[in-house]
């Protein structure tokens, strides 16, 4: 029986709270790129939710060639910074035109394809199935792949609020929380899949960078609303590709001032309003933001 040319994608909903529960999985919630991958013969697909073809941006993918044909998994491309995944460096990744490119970043920075769920078995769908089976298979299928960089996303029963806690002091995106007799349901965001989320996101006004010896953006320096007025939230570094660097250099460059147009006790160079970013942080503190990292550029010049 051949697969489907697409399955959309089940999503979960956002919920302010962890809780502890015995009818639910919790897992960590990875912070990368979403990927549907449809097993047929000896070859693949690999897919984005949006139906972008991941199969040349990440060589990685290509021992699943290897599994039993008419195999349908849902999972996440994670590329690791240090220690955590890093969105932007799976976005990098993703974006990479050119075999060059795409083989030199695949050994600058290697992504992991975490599985966790199981949709089509040997061409037979499982998505009216309950979780905790679907999950059963899928764990075999990976022991028996037996590839470093292809993942069986574990989690656990029971104790979300310690598992949640865990998920926060390693600085992670959140969690997702799975009734483990739930059903796959195909483009559909119900409460059988909640997210937590440790991280919150604030629009920021960029006041300037830190440069290198060069001269060179290594950082942005940021503010953000309080109380009405904007006020220095110190810098923001992670999160910015060598790519990113580059071009927020040039765009700064053009926009240079003597002074930060918002006091600031940071050491760096200063430029015109106009130019915003989104950054996620996991808590506000005296001294700015805990564990920031750049998201997005919102605004450029004109």
């Amino acid at each position: 029986m051949p697969l489907p040319e697409f399955v959309a994608p089940m999503l979960a909903t956002l919920v302010d709270e962890a809780f502890d529960s015995d009818e639910h999985l919790f897992e960590i919630k990875w912070d990368g790129i979403r990927a549907l991958t449809f097993v047929e013969g000896s070859d693949y697909r690999a897919l984005t939710r949006n139906r972008q073809d991941l199969k040349p941006s990440y060589p990685e993918l290509a021992p699943l060639a290897r599994l039993p044909g008419g195999t349908l998994l849902d999972g996440e491309l994670v590329v690791l910074e240090g220690d955590r995944p890093s969105f932007s460096r799976s976005l990098e990744r993703m974006h990479a035109r050119g075999k060059l490119r795409v083989e030199a970043l695949a050994r600058k920075s290697p992504a992991m394809y975490v599985v966790f769920d199981l949709l089509y078995l040997a061409g037979a769908p499982q998505l009216a199935r309950p979780l905790r089976e679907r999950r059963a298979h899928l764990a075999d299928l990976v022991r028996d792949l037996g590839e470093a960089r292809i993942v069986f996303s574990d989690g656990v029963v029971g104790p979300g609020l310690e598992f949640f806690e865990q998920v926060r002091q390693r600085s992670l995106e959140g969690l997702v929380a799975k009734e483990l007799d739930s059903a796959y349901l195909p483009g559909k965001r119900t409460r059988s899949w909640l997210k937590v989320k440790t991280t919150r996101t604030v629009p920021c006004a960029i006041l300037g960078y830190v440069p290198d010896e060069r001269g060179d953006l290594t950082s942005l320096i940021v503010a953000l609303e309080e109380d009405g007025r904007l006020v220095s939230a110190g810098r923001v570094g992670s999160g910015l590709t060598d790519e990113l660097r580059a071009r927020l250099g040039k765009l700064c460059a053009a926009r240079r001032r003597a002074t930060p147009f918002v006091p600031s006790d940071e050491d760096g160079a200063w430029i015109e309003p106009g130019l915003f970013c989104t950054v996620s942080y996991l808590e506000r503190t005296e001294n700015g933001l805990r564990a920031p990292v750049f998201v997005a550029l919102l605004e450029q010049p004109e």
